[in-house]
């Protein structure tokens, strides 16, 4: 047997360049890969529908904007929305400020926003769900130093904004009440509280969109009326697994004809959130009184959020008529039996 041949050195130089060449082509596809996954700033890259906070600097231009926004992540490429500003004619108006956007929101809504401007502070303002206007209007003041009786007032008017679709149904309430989706947003000095109305009516029609609206034919409700009853979850339910719970409680009453009997329906007739309510309180003579009226109150009486929503979509199959506060933490206990409940009442926490 002759013995085998020995590599030359060019040979080998060849295989080492080979190695070299296959190892930075993996290094390539590597960082590929992490950089699809982050963003230049080194942060996760936001999923569709996050909020993300941007700071227009002042004396940019467009295409700056533009890339500020793509890096941010709110859009996918910066060229898309140049071209859509220049369809609107809105290269010279894009204002400088603190801003809040979701990411994959409309271009139109993104440049109406940077139109407006959120000044060179702006304030970011976060509104918790469960509040109504008026305690809005008070957290505005008290909290922010806004305001809070001109967000009131103009909230009573309807006809002024562009009320958002429910379930796809128009509607004309006599007041945005349940209408104003609780989120965090920003408000430019000197901006007054129509811009604040504006953002939260067009974040419940993004917000609320998915929803299952078509369920609402099935409990014999209107979707305004879905928004009604969330608003009730949103104030009775402190924990996020009795939501549904609380929902059932509320269609099963409905469906025997019985007063609901929620004392949150009959705080908003008195706009008397804290103190505890006297015997002549629960007689309040108002179609917001669910003690005295049967069916549901004739509007929202908070803001609710996507979860109580979803509650009052798809409550919980379950018998229950009546429920009851027994701890701190806000669980309820939930019956169908009324002795039962009253035995519940007696040894509760008051």
């Amino acid at each position: 047997m002759s013995p085998r041949p020995r590599p030359t050195r060019r040979g080998h130089r060849l295989v080492v360049v080979a190695g070299f060449l296959l190892l930075l082509a993996a290094i390539i596809v590597l960082v590929a890969v992490v950089s699809g996954r982050f963003d230049r700033g080194g942060s996760a890259t936001p999923s569709p529908g996050a909020q993300v906070d941007v700071r227009i600097p002042p004396g940019i231009s467009a295409d700056d904007v533009a890339r500020i926004l793509a890096r941010a992540g709110v859009i996918e490429s910066a060229d898309p929305f140049l071209t859509e500003v220049q369809k609107e004619a809105a290269d010279g108006d894009l204002k400088p400020g603190a801003y809040s956007f979701r990411v994959g929101e409309d271009f139109p809504v993104i440049i109406a926003e940077l139109r407006r401007g959120a000044g060179p502070d702006g304030l970011r303002v976060t509104i918790p769900e469960g509040l109504s206007i008026d305690q809005t209007a008070t957290r505005l003041t008290q909290t922010y130093g806004l305001v809070g009786a001109d967000y009131a007032r103009s909230t009573a008017h309807p006809e002024d904004f562009a009320v958002p679709k429910v379930g796809g149904t128009t509607i004309h309430p006599s007041t945005l009440e349940g209408l104003l989706f609780p989120a965090t947003y920003y408000i430019g000095q000197g901006s007054d509280m129509n811009g604040l109305i504006e953002q939260q009516l067009r974040t419940f029609d993004r917000e609320t969109s998915h929803l299952h609206w078509e369920n609402a034919v099935d409990l014999g409700l209107s979707p305004y009326e879905i928004v009604i009853v969330a608003s009730l979850i949103e104030k009775e339910a402190r924990l996020p697994e009795e939501r549904a719970r609380v929902a059932a409680v509320i269609y099963n009453r409905l469906a025997k004809d019985m007063s609901l009997g929620i004392d949150a329906t009959v705080r908003y007739a008195l706009k008397k959130w804290t103190d505890p309510l006297t015997r002549s309180d629960l007689e309040v003579d108002s179609p917001y009184n669910t003690r005295r009226n049967k069916g549901l109150p004739p509007g929202p009486v908070a803001s609710p959020g996507v979860a109580s929503l979803e509650a009052a979509l798809a409550p919980e199959h379950v018998p229950y008529l009546y429920y009851v506060l027994i701890d701190t933490e806000g669980h309820h206990f939930f019956t169908d039996s009324y002795d039962e409940f009253l035995k519940a009442k007696a040894s509760a926490p008051k």
